[in-house]
């Protein structure tokens, strides 16, 4: 899933489901080498008999509706892997955030989710207004899909290691952190970040006690994605 007006990166593949496509063509040549080696077996046992013809003509007639099928195939498969491009969906959602009516926009942010399930900012924009409310584990199952969806994108990421550091520990929220900071290395709160991934460095070698007596009671919230403001 694209929101509109999004940077076209990579002009032909920019955001298709490759693996998907793969196992569309995939699947398509492994077919056409079972139909061909099966054509030539039965040609082979034909040759030379009364029912040559007939079978050549079947064979014919056969592969003309196999490539037809195959045509059909994997132009299902590149439909299905294309990004679908919608408008910018979330407007109202976001006016009711602005407000602070989060509960009105966790139904609505809901509502986006469940109509574009493979649309990474819908379920990050629920994910947040989730944490909002207090609702942490729907809201790390929503940032954890907004990961699936679009792994590239990185705040995500940093919104979900900030709800595992204020719920666990250092070192649960470290991995986030640095795949994060992988993905956007000039984040502007780079330094907290940092600080946090260190530790949980130290927790994992058992030189810190897990935790933090002086965890704040909430993060520092994870920055908006690039152009997707509230208009």
């Amino acid at each position: 899933m694209e929101i509109q007006g999004s940077a076209d990166r990579h002009a032909l593949l920019e955001g298709m489901n490759l693996p998907m496509l793969g196992l569309g063509v995939g699947t398509a040549l492994a077919s056409i080498v079972v139909a061909a080696i099966g054509t030539a077996i039965i040609l082979r046992k034909y040759r030379g008999t009364q029912a040559q013809g007939s079978v050549q003509k079947w064979a014919r007639i056969g592969w003309i509706g196999f490539v037809v099928y195959l045509v059909a195939y994997i132009g299902y498969f590149v439909h299905r892997s294309s990004p679908e491009k919608v408008a910018y969906p979330f407007v109202p959602g976001d006016r009711m955030i602005a407000r602070g009516d989060y509960n009105g926009a966790i139904k609505f942010y809901g509502e986006i989710a469940k109509k574009y399930p493979d649309m990474a900012l819908a379920h990050f924009k629920l994910g947040m207004a989730l944490r909002m409310v207090k609702a942490i584990r729907p809201s790390i199952r929503e940032l954890k899909e907004a990961i699936r969806d679009d792994p590239d994108a990185p705040e995500p990421y940093f919104a979900l290691g900030s709800i595992l550091w204020t719920q666990g520990t250092s070192e649960d929220a470290m991995p986030y952190f640095r795949k994060g900071l992988e993905l956007d290395p000039q984040n502007r709160q780079r330094a907290f970040f940092m600080k946090i991934i260190l530790r949980g460095e130290a927790e994992r070698k058992g030189q810190v006690k897990p935790g933090s007596e002086g965890r704040p009671k909430l993060s520092p919230a994870a920055p908006a994605p690039a152009g997707a403001g509230t208009p």
